[in-house]
């Protein structure tokens, strides 16, 4: 069976200079290499991102469906609705958001982008009297 990996093995997590644009990437078996000079919040997100990738084997350039299925799974485990709803009470923009809940506005954005109509519903409702709206 392709792929099978019948232990999973915690890989290790090397920071190295990574070309430029290039975060993190995994050869999905052994290791995981971020980026040294990523920030603490950058790195948090980062390194989720490729915990996906590792667990699921994948090795080299994934095509951008994959790269963004992972990164909307990752903002869902990152901000819960309630917490958004009380950062974004504060503020309409993804970058002070992303400040207050310690991910990258990239992440808030994805994690918009998962909403149910449930979570919708109530981020709209937590917003009705939003700090910002007045």
């Amino acid at each position: 069976m392709s792929g099978y990996r019948p232990v999973m093995l915690e890989p290790r997590i090397l920071d190295a200079a990574l070309p430029e644009g290039l975060l993190g990437y995994t050869d999905g078996a052994t290791t995981i290499w971020l980026d040294e000079q990523l920030t603490a919040v950058d790195r948090r997100v980062v390194l989720d991102h490729e915990l996906v990738h590792y667990v699921r084997g994948h090795e080299g350039h994934c095509l951008a469906v994959v790269e963004n299925g992972i990164d909307r799974q990752v903002a869902c485990g990152l901000i819960r609705v309630d917490e958004l709803g009380e950062a974004a009470a504060w503020s309409p923009y993804p970058a002070e958001i992303a400040e207050e809940l310690d991910v990258m506005p990239e992440t808030v954005v994805d994690r918009l982008h998962t909403l149910t109509d449930c979570e919708r519903a109530a981020l709209t409702e937590r917003l009705r009297d939003a700090h910002w709206k007045h």
